[in-house]
């Protein structure tokens, strides 16, 4: 499906309109079906080697001009928390988006967009504003988990179910920051201006933009330094308190052998000490007892547990 979005003013919002592909000051915005994406090539002579790379899931972020057409490729977090890539492709007249992997809505980078559709360029920058917000949320959200994580985990013993609630998280910072570093080289190229399509104030919003990604990504650092100092401070507490119950469970094994020594002497059909003597069990019950209770004493001393 192709839809079509126009700003006329300042004043005025991105909004939905029905459009023939022969105008102009446009933001034209495709979904993943093929055939509509070769009408938008054929009609405003993109090169389809370009444009058919948005397809590939794994597709990084990029910056390319042919032709006089800018094309970036970029990497756009989705409900899911993965993210995914979309094309923005800046012509003379007009600005087209491809996101053939989720679903996107040109209406909501209005809060971001300054000026008309007139100027492609601008509606290039509003657009890297908007996902840059977007992956500023999720980070914030990844934060948040780590911090409650952190609370739970002090409360409560580790499970299985919380290291694998890291690794996700992990994965998620690590796949943020690979796409945001990718975003930060394409702003850069843009901000070199090399097909003069950016005005000055726009150039100033690309400048602000690169230090937001690099703030960005500074975060997503810490974030991860974080998820890795978690889980090395309670792999530690495990493994310690693995090690403390072993001790104690040595200890408990030592003490019940003591008796069954006694007892297994005492067990055997042959002439023993004291066996025809009236007071020679209690007496080897009281034995043994004191000398379990000498060993526990000694192996409190020594903190054996």
């Amino acid at each position: 499906m192709v839809e079509y979005y126009l700003k006329r003013s300042m004043s005025d919002t991105l909004s939905r309109v029905d459009k023939p592909l022969s105008g102009n000051g446009l933001w034209v915005h495709s979904t993943d079906r093929r055939t509509e994406v070769s009408s938008i090539i054929e009609h405003y002579g993109l090169d389809r080697n370009t444009v058919q790379d948005v397809y590939d899931r794994h597709e990084l972020p990029r910056q390319e001009s042919k032709d006089g057409v800018s094309y970036s490729f970029l990497r756009v977090p989705n409900a899911a928390g993965d993210t995914v890539p979309m094309l923005a492709i800046v012509t003379r007249h007009n600005f087209i988006t491809i996101s053939p992997h989720m679903v996107f809505s040109p209406a909501e980078t209005d809060v971001y967009l300054t000026t008309p559709t007139s100027n492609p360029a601008a509606s290039l920058v509003a657009l890297h504003a908007r996902i840059v917000t977007e992956y500023e949320k999720h980070i914030s959200r990844l934060s948040e988990m780590i911090a409650k994580s952190r609370k739970h985990l002090k409360k409560h013993d580790v499970s299985n179910k919380d290291f694998i609630e890291f690794v996700d998280i992990e994965d998620q910072l690590n796949d943020y920051h690979t796409s945001l570093s990718g975003i930060n080289d394409v702003i850069g190229r843009l901000a070199e201006n090399r097909l003069g399509l950016f005005k000055h104030y726009d150039l100033e919003s690309i400048e602000d933009l690169s230090l937001h990604v690099s703030q960005l990504i500074v975060s997503i650092d810490s974030n991860i330094q974080s998820v890795r100092s978690i889980q090395s401070a309670y792999s530690t507490i495990a493994n310690n308190t693995m090690n403390q119950r072993m001790k104690a469970l040595t200890v408990v094994t030592i003490l019940l052998a003591i008796p069954n020594v006694f007892y297994g002497m005492y067990g055997m059909n042959i002439a023993l000490p004291m066996q025809h003597e009236s007071w020679a069990y209690p007496a080897i019950i009281g034995f043994t007892a004191l000398l379990i209770l000498l060993v526990f004493i000694l192996a409190r001393r020594f903190r054996l547990f």
